[in-house]
């Protein structure tokens, strides 16, 4: 089974950045960082190849017209050979987060991962999304901070940053569902689009990102500054600003453009946002 581009924007890389950004904020020195970024590589490669294992056999039939080129559609790999290869990368991934100290939260991205592919959470937008994206997010933040800081207990407030961009994250990735509309219609899903029709699901999602994303992203700020310094210091300001310009972009392009190839660029601008958004703590 491959990891496609996708796989490496959409997680390999917040995964990196997640690990970059607990060290700076740890402070410790660069010359140091070898071991634990080899670290931070191994987990994370693991981390999106058991996901991505899990969701090809649970989306056969959503890949023949999504994803053709995908290696169980293309008969490239057998059903059962891949189920053998999931539970052997599963058993890895325990023996790794074990290793590195961080078996509670491997066990817990098998346990989400689990639920969206094999017990329905990845059938309807809010499973999927709000409650599927958000915790698997907590847990992806919380295990690159802990392989940077190892024995460092993290600070409330660095705590309270994970669970708010976790949810951000959450709330937004809806967004996502927008461009798989004919193979998500194909399993029965009922994604947002799917429920409430294309253009309902539209205005829902430009509500969203014109006006509650970008309180939860105030909201993200303030859990390392005071209002009054968001709005009145210059980088505060600037970060603010940029990010509820590009909200605000996403929900323009949400209403004005409507193809599914545009739908995909709409989404990855959110990626991009998201990314760049997580070493922000750094900054503030």
């Amino acid at each position: 089974m491959e990891i496609y581009f996708n796989d490496i924007v959409d997680a390999i890389l917040p995964n990196l950045l997640a690990f970059f950004t607990a060290w700076i904020y740890s402070s410790q020195p660069f010359r140091d960082i070898t071991l634990p970024l080899l670290r931070c590589l191994v987990y994370s490669v693991i981390y999106i190849y058991t996901f991505c294992i899990s969701n090809q056999i649970n989306s056969i039939e959503e890949d023949k017209i999504n994803k053709p080129y995908r290696a169980l559609p293309t008969g490239y790999v057998t059903l059962p050979g891949t189920r053998k290869r999931l539970l052997f990368y599963n058993v890895v991934y325990l023996l790794v987060g074990g290793l590195y100290d961080i078996l509670w939260w491997s066990l817990a991205w098998q346990i989400v991962t689990y639920l969206l592919n094999f017990r329905g959470w990845s059938h309807h937008w809010f499973t999927k999304n709000v409650l599927g994206m958000t915790l698997g997010t907590i847990i992806l933040l919380n295990a690159q901070f802990n392989i940077a800081t190892e024995s460092v207990h993290l600070s409330i407030s660095t705590i309270a940053y994970i669970f708010i961009i976790s949810l951000w994250a959450g709330v937004a990735l809806p967004i996502q569902d927008m461009r798989d509309q004919e193979g998500d219609r194909e399993m029965g899903r009922k994604t947002l689009p799917l429920v409430y029709g294309d253009h309902q699901a539209r205005k829902i999602l430009f509500i969203n990102f014109a006006l509650v994303c970008p309180i939860i992203f105030l909201l993200l700020l303030l859990t390392q500054l005071p209002f009054i310094i968001i709005i009145t210091s210059g980088i505060p300001v600037a970060i603010l600003v940029i990010s509820i310009a590009t909200h605000w972009l996403i929900a323009f392009r949400i209403l004005r453009f409507k193809t599914p190839r545009e739908d995909n660029l709409t989404y990855h601008i959110y990626v991009i946002l998201f990314c760049i958004s997580i070493p922000i703590i750094c900054v503030l």
